[in-house]
């Protein structure tokens, strides 16, 4: 063999015992973390042709958008303004945002309303008001007082507001708190407020629920309702349902029991309807009888009509307007007996009401004819005003044929009969 020959021989064979051994260590460790991080090569294929190793495209894709988003938010010596117009200009959602998450970890307090006003002025701003309220959330953290501050001054302050006192509650509770109580003016409830026990509910349970008390019966204690007991079932569903005890106003206590039962529901509809029917008041059964009843209806009318009479009377008529609905596409007249079957509990005309809208296309005649069963008269006109109205639409002739053979109240007699 010539030493050309040789020359050529071992350079073919080095040739491929390198494309052997990296195909082979793709094989045994394809694109991992560690090796990407060193400088590796990224995921991809050895072609036929050439003999090199080319990256895939969904690699290629991945690493361009990792560049791009580097490149654009920490370009040294680049300004906010201009690292913003780099982050916005990147495609991927995903990597957009982990850009200008690390943009906002390199701001400096005083940089903040700069890159807000240019965040605010951009085309796509109302679909990216997720990442707007980042923006916020990172001020928050940086300088609470001058964020708020600011956002007062710009349409959707309120929503903005909200979003900077839930962040710094959760770094500073107290401070948070005072500005909240200061700042509230009237005498409805305090919205600050609200948004500060959404800050303070993940760190302190009994914090937030001792804020709440001080609400009164409104939308925001609602919201402040649902903001712990999200932080109740971060600890679990047993957490979550030992709570309400701990509560001593009646009507807050009701609420968190409606707020906890409905997060059961999606959970475990058996067991919402075991915690609910084992409680010693029926005002508070009360307020989750209906939202239970009704997951229990989709799945077995039988089982929610039994478990209905499980609950105290007070309860009973709130939870049987959760069953009429399944029940009655089911039988109109097996209903109509069950219905009757509770005669005597407390709201029992809210029970009729349920009922008479229930079947009111289906059955006019037997609706309109139940309606007669209310007892509260101006509860009574207002049904017969409204059913029969709709019904008079479809048919007006038959409308009036009913009303001429029953017994109704004369103002309703004159309006139908006209």
């Amino acid at each position: 063999m010539t030493r050309s020959n040789l020359i050529f021989t071992h350079g073919a064979v080095f040739s491929v015992g390198i494309a052997a051994a990296m195909l082979a260590n793709s094989f045994r460790n394809p694109g991992t973390a560690a090796d990407q991080s060193a400088g590796g090569a990224a995921p991809g294929r050895l072609t036929a042709n050439t003999g090199r190793f080319e990256m895939d495209g969904a690699s290629q894709n991945t690493r361009s958008s990792r560049d791009e988003r580097q490149e654009s938010s920490r370009k040294p010596g680049g300004s906010a303004a201009d690292r913003l117009a780099g982050v916005v200009r990147i495609t991927d959602t995903f990597e957009r945002q982990r850009a200008l998450m690390d943009l906002i970890d390199n701001l400096g307090p005083a940089e903040f309303a700069g890159v807000a006003d240019q965040f605010r002025e951009l085309d796509h701003l109302g679909d990216s008001r997720g990442e707007y309220a980042l923006l916020l959330r990172g001020w928050a953290k940086a300088d609470p007082l001058t964020a708020l501050e600011y956002v007062g001054q710009h349409p959707g302050g309120q929503q903005g507001r909200g979003t900077i006192l839930s962040t710094w509650a959760g770094k500073d509770a107290a401070a948070a708190e005072r500005w909240a109580l200061d700042h509230h003016e009237g005498e409805g409830p305090n919205p600050y407020l609200a948004s500060v026990i959404r800050g303070i509910a993940g760190n302190d349970v009994a914090e937030a629920s001792r804020l709440a008390q001080t609400l009164p019966l409104s939308r925001e204690r609602g919201e402040a309702v649902d903001a712990i007991t999200r932080a109740l079932f971060l600890q679990g569903p047993e957490a979550a349902m030992a709570f309400p005890a701990s509560i001593r106003d009646e009507a807050l206590r009701g609420g968190f029991v409606a707020a906890i039962a409905g997060r059961l529901i999606a959970k475990d509809v058996n067991k919402a309807a075991a915690w609910v029917a084992a409680m010693d008041q029926g005002e508070i059964q009360n307020r989750a009888a209906r939202s239970v009843a009704d997951a229990l209806a989709r799945e077995d009318t039988k089982t929610a009509a039994t478990w209905v009479k499980s609950l105290k009377p007070e309860a009973q008529s709130e939870a049987a307007r959760g069953v009429i609905p399944a029940m009655s596409r089911e039988d109109i007249a097996g209903t109509a007996r069950w219905v009757s079957g509770l005669v005597g509990s407390p709201n029992y005309d809210s029970v009729v009401e349920e009922f008479v809208w229930s079947c009111n296309t289906r059955a006019p005649e037997q609706s309109a004819a139940w309606i007669q069963g209310v007892s509260d008269p101006d509860q009574q006109r207002r049904l017969f005003r409204r059913m029969l109205g709709e019904w008079a639409q479809k048919d007006a002739d038959a409308v009036k044929q009913w009303v001429a053979s029953n017994t109704v109240p004369e103002d309703i007699r004159r309006r139908f009969l006209r």
